[in-house]
């Protein structure tokens, strides 16, 4: 079994993810008001994303006295709501368990070092294994079914996150708060990064399941996945 998996992202009316350049003074609140209205046990982010909200200080690592197995661990925490890290290479520093109300769990693959596992474990900080060398996601999702009894989980980005579990097709609902807004920026991020070319991928069809208009000009748009993505149109 799986959580439930909900995609939330602010984009431009060109499919870009937010830029200085947009021009607005409180563009937090469009993305951060809508997501709490938003029902989840957890809250899923990349690396890169997480920094902000980590530690700013780099911890000098030690290796353990006695070796650390490769398996994952569920620290004693007293909520029941989350913070997941996508962090393979476990690059994020911890000065404790939390972010804001929410305990931290690190997703990380088997190669990082023994002395970063002991650093996670100093600071009671969950983490799960989700492969060897790489990410299986759908593996990841289950562990934090299973593991931490979350049901519903909602993705806030950056694009190469939401595109890799769009391309695993592992996302049900797709949240999208429309800036009135066009970016125009040639490379500049966008909602979902899959991968380069078409390759064998189908692209992902959703239909719509709700539309409110908000802050005046922005809208917001509730997708559900259409799993069967060979249908016609």
């Amino acid at each position: 079994m799986k959580p439930y998996v909900i995609c939330h992202m602010l984009g431009s009316v060109d499919g870009r993810i937010k830029q200085d350049i947009w021009g607005f003074k409180d563009h937090h609140k469009y993305f951060e008001e809508t997501a709490e209205k938003i029902e989840a046990d957890a809250w899923l982010v990349g690396r890169v994303t997480m920094q902000e909200f980590s530690s700013k200080q780099r911890y000098e690592l030690e290796p353990p006295q006695e070796d650390i197995p490769k398996e994952d661990f569920v620290a004693n925490q007293p909520v029941k709501s989350f913070a997941v890290v996508i962090d393979p290479s476990g690059k994020c520093f911890w000065d404790s368990n939390m972010v804001s109300t929410e305990h931290v769990i690190e997703v990380l693959t088997e190669k990082v070092p023994n002395s970063y596992l002991k650093h996670l474990r100093s600071k009671n900080v969950s983490y799960i294994f989700g492969g060897k060398e790489e990410l299986n996601l759908e593996l990841v999702l289950n562990k934090l079914y299973d593991l931490f009894n979350i049901r519903t989980v909602r993705i806030d980005g950056g694009g190469q996150v939401n595109g890799s579990f769009l391309k695993a097709g592992l996302i049900d609902e797709f949240s999208l708060v429309l800036a009135p807004v066009a970016d125009g920026t040639i490379g500049s991020p966008t909602v979902f990064e899959a991968e380069e070319g078409y390759g064998s991928r189908k692209a992902t069809q959703f239909k719509i399941k709700s539309v409110n208009q908000i802050y005046e000009d922005f809208l917001w748009i509730r997708y559900e996945v259409v799993k069967d993505s060979n249908q016609e149109r």
